[in-house]
């Protein structure tokens, strides 16, 4: 793998990127190098990269945890823990649903008013989300949520337990495994984030679908790109970065490394010094299904149309094969990686700075790594 991670700033070329992976809950691999060409200086063994959705499959291990503890139901309607919620055709609407993608809310409602980082998190997006109608019968079809997932849930758990999931991430992950993982970072750490750039257009960026039929889950998020820009921030205005790396964002915003990655998966699947996170039942049910048997709506540029999801894990498909059908975790936009492997015992995070849509067959840098571990076990 070492060698697969070299050859990737030849071809198909790296700036900053790391790689760890875990096996049987030991670290036997945690590689960086390259160069944060924003700051100009070489890749730092603590540096710190937005992950993007990889956010997701964090934002998913505490979900886990606290269905283990009891204190959130999967199958409870939303409602009974968010009664604001459960009116105009989401009164049936379960926390499974919007862990899954099927509960019909991918983007904000349109015409709010509200922008930028106001879109995720706050008052103003969780009330208009509360009150909007679904786009489909929640748990009928599934489509990517790259925007809600995070603001749903993060409300759903704020209203069940009365702490964000920001909360629990450094309660529950990050201080039992010892790793850095943040939504919401502190300011002194600011200087250690390596920035990510975009080689090509950004995945929200608006694409061929101006022939979308009117009303269509297209057409609604054609119509949400159009009115809402891309949400990286501008690495020349140091307040714009401020609040992106302070904002909660639990499904876009998480703040991380490689290293941490692979620890919390780690642990997903068993001890890592003696600390485990989520039961072998608990684990089961998060990884069971919950997306094969209904319509899959394609989501271009951020999610390829094969996408499978069980509790809020992304789970082993043609364009996240991980190593084998048993593989579950999370992409993240411009081709992070956060994945574990039940069957071969595997964890695996990988971050970079130079950021590219993956393909649907995954992005050819992590691919390169997954298949030269796939090749030891």
């Amino acid at each position: 793998m070492g060698d697969a991670f070299r050859r990737n700033f030849q071809d198909p070329g790296e700036d900053a990127a790391a790689v760890a992976v875990f096996h049987g809950g030991r670290l036997v691999a945690d590689l960086w190098g390259g160069e944060d060409v924003v700051n100009r200086r070489a890749m730092p063994r603590d540096g710190l990269m937005m992950v993007a959705s990889c956010s997701k499959g964090i934002t998913a291990t505490v979900l886990a945890m606290l269905v283990q503890q009891g204190r959130i139901d999967p199958d409870e309607r939303v409602g009974t823990y968010w009664p604001e919620f459960a009116v105009n055709g989401k009164e049936r609407a379960t926390v499974g649903m919007v862990a899954s993608h099927t509960v019909g809310l991918p983007y904000p409602p349109l015409g709010t008013g509200l922008q930028g980082l106001d879109l995720h998190r706050g008052e103003a997006v969780t009330r208009a989300l509360a009150a909007a109608e679904p786009l489909w019968e929640p748990g009928t079809a599934m489509a990517y949520h790259p925007v809600t997932y995070g603001t749903l849930l993060d409300e759903i758990v704020r209203r069940a337990t009365g702490s964000t999931i920001a909360s629990h991430v450094r309660r529950m992950v990050a201080e039992p495994l010892g790793v850095e993982m943040w939504m919401g970072l502190p300011a002194e750490l600011d200087g250690r984030v390596v920035p990510g750039l975009w080689e090509q257009a950004s995945p929200m960026a608006p694409t061929g679908e101006e022939d979308a039929e009117p009303g269509s889950y297209a057409a609604r998020r054609l119509a949400f790109l159009r009115e809402n820009p891309p949400m990286d921030p501008d690495f020349t205005d140091p307040q714009e970065v401020r609040a992106h790396y302070a904002a909660e964002r639990p499904g876009i915003g998480a703040i991380t490394n490689a290293r941490a990655l692979a620890t919390m998966y780690a642990a997903v699947l068993g001890p890592v010094d003696g600390t485990r996170l989520v039961d072998e039942s608990t684990l089961e049910l998060a990884l069971t299904p919950r997306t094969d048997d209904v319509e899959t709506l394609i989501e271009s540029g951020t999610a390829g149309p094969d996408i499978r999801f069980g509790l809020g894990y992304q789970l082993a498909s043609p364009s996240m094969p991980g190593f084998g059908p048993s593989s579950f975790g999370h992409t993240g936009a411009g081709a992070r990686l956060g994945i574990a492997d039940t069957e071969h015992q595997v964890a695996f995070g990988y971050v970079c700075s130079r950021m590219r849509n993956i393909g649907p067959h995954g992005d050819p840098r992590w691919a390169a790594l997954v298949e030269a571990i796939r090749g030891c076990l």
